[in-house]
């Protein structure tokens, strides 16, 4: 009889016990890809140091950032920064680099405020050291402020300055215009008018020595320069001879005829910076407004403007437009009463 099996009788689990998983060996490709991870970290975390003689760069907000680099130290420009550096942006960074050594170069050998004098004038050289040196006074050759404005005023550079007159307004200088009414009423009272003028203006002329200069405007509804070598723009001429010879034949060739336009050749005698101006006319109308008057007082420069009045008859009095131009601009007013001219021992024709 064959012995019986024992019964198969399985163990009793315990329902706390926590199975463990089954142990496995780690791949090779697994340890692989944990080294590369942890040297990645590592060299991650080393480039976040910086490197000796290095700046970290500052905290910027968003934006462009350009670099600038020397040997000591590396410098930022944000946008702002591109602004305010602007005028070295022509020249590149290199012209900048010149411009700002240039700059503390010099800076370098400047005095401080407490080592300046306390008078500055103390510092400049006198007047002997500088004739020393064989530039004379310079003091006295620099220009006045008004010579230096648009507009420049007439100058006495030249001569010693010649005294002349016309019908009694007399003026001193070495530059002198001549403006003179030639409308149709000059021809009035058998054209004694015009050429009384014409005479006065010679023998003003003859008295004008070779280093002065000269002018002459004659006007009806336009005006007429005497302008011996056609120049594009007439100025003014020296009186020598040949010119006063030329201008006494100008001034004896002129008829009187047309309207009277007063405003015109004034501006255009201003223009030529005289130091006299004398103005002649008959002409009760047209009258120069107080705006004119106001136009031409503010573009003179230093000019004298005298008004001689022509007139029939002994003068009415009051304050004309005439008055007032002579008044505003430094110059007198004379009156001419044209029924006595005749008397006048001023008359003559060209030479």
């Amino acid at each position: 009889m064959m012995p019986r099996k024992p019964a198969y009788t399985e163990p009793a689990i315990d329902p706390w016990a926590v199975a463990e998983p089954p142990q496995r060996p780690v791949p090779a490709w697994g340890m692989s890809l944990l080294l590369h991870a942890v040297l990645m970290l590592a060299m991650g975390w080393l480039v976040r140091i910086p490197s000796p003689g290095v700046l970290p760069e500052p905290e910027r907000t968003a934006g462009i950032v350009l670099t600038r680099q020397t040997r000591d130290e590396v410098t930022y420009f944000s946008d702002a920064d591109a602004d305010a550096d602007a005028a070295f942006t022509d020249g590149g960074w290199e012209a900048g680099e010149r411009f700002r050594d240039a700059e503390l170069s010099e800076s370098d050998g400047l005095p401080g405020v407490s080592e300046l004098p306390g008078d500055v004038a103390t510092a400049l050289p006198a007047g002997e050291s500088t004739r020393a040196h064989g530039t004379g006074d310079w003091s006295a050759a620099l220009p006045r402020a008004d010579a230096l404005t648009a507009g420049q005023g007439p100058s006495r550079a030249l001569g010693e300055g010649t005294r002349t007159s016309v019908f009694g307004a007399e003026g001193y200088g070495s530059r002198f215009v001549y403006v003179f009414d030639r409308s149709g009423s000059m021809s009035w009272f058998g054209g004694t008018p015009l050429a009384a003028a014409k005479a006065a203006l010679s023998n003003s002329l003859r008295s004008l020595q070779p280093t002065d200069q000269f002018q002459i405007f004659f006007y009806n509804h336009e005006f007429t320069v005497f302008n011996p070598s056609q120049a594009a723009t007439p100025g003014m001429l020296f009186a020598t001879e040949d010119n006063l010879a030329q201008a006494e034949r100008f001034v004896f060739g002129i008829s009187a005829v047309g309207g009277t336009e007063h405003v015109a050749p004034l501006q255009a005698a201003l223009r030529l910076a005289p130091e006299v101006l004398f103005f002649l006319t008959d002409a009760d109308e047209p009258q120069l407004s107080e705006a004119e008057l106001d136009r031409l007082r503010r573009m003179n420069r230093g000019t004298a403007i005298h008004a001689i009045e022509f007139g029939v008859g002994p003068s009415v009095g009051g304050d004309n437009f005439l008055q007032r131009l002579a008044r505003q601009n430094d110059g007198q007013h004379v009156y001419v009463d044209v029924m006595q001219l005749g008397n006048r021992s001023e008359r003559r024709g060209p030479r």
